[in-house]
């Protein structure tokens, strides 16, 4: 862990996964992240444009394949990036979504603590391949 704060991978003690993958966009776009880790809304800005990261490490078993969102953000957010890694964190997918296209897929879901979500199969088309991916140096990191 130690070596992962030294490399600027890790800035707070927030999520380890949303961590990595806030670093992951951070290296792909050439982008900076957020300096607070409580901040509301956006998480990497690449050149103007404010990019909420959502990033998970799911294992095979396990059958969840949404993200929560929170849809009400004062904050300006211009894209939404998923990225799902495995439990051993390989790069599984990645979804590079426009705010417009994204906001209005999603919904609020669940019975007993209802929350709002986006669910993956609803962004295929916004999937982009790991070889697609820009940096492919970095990428190879989760491979």
């Amino acid at each position: 862990m130690k070596a992962l704060r030294d490399e600027g991978i890790l800035i707070n003690k927030k999520d380890f996964t949303c961590q990595i993958g806030e670093w992951l966009v951070e290296m792909l776009y050439d982008g900076k992240r957020a300096t607070s880790g409580i901040q509301k809304g956006w998480d990497v800005d690449v050149k103007g444009k404010h990019i909420q990261v959502k990033a998970h490490a799911k294992a095979e078993t396990n059958p969840a394949k949404f993200s929560a969102v929170d849809k009400d953000s004062t904050e300006r957010i211009d894209e939404l990036i998923i990225v799902i890694f495995s439990f051993d964190y390989k790069l599984k997918a990645f979804y590079k979504v426009p705010w417009e296209i994204a906001y209005p897929k999603i919904k609020l879901r669940g019975k007993k603590n209802p929350r709002n979500e986006i669910t993956w199969s609803s962004l295929k088309e916004y999937k982009i391949e790991k070889e697609d991916l820009p940096q492919q140096e970095i990428v190879s990191l989760f491979k």
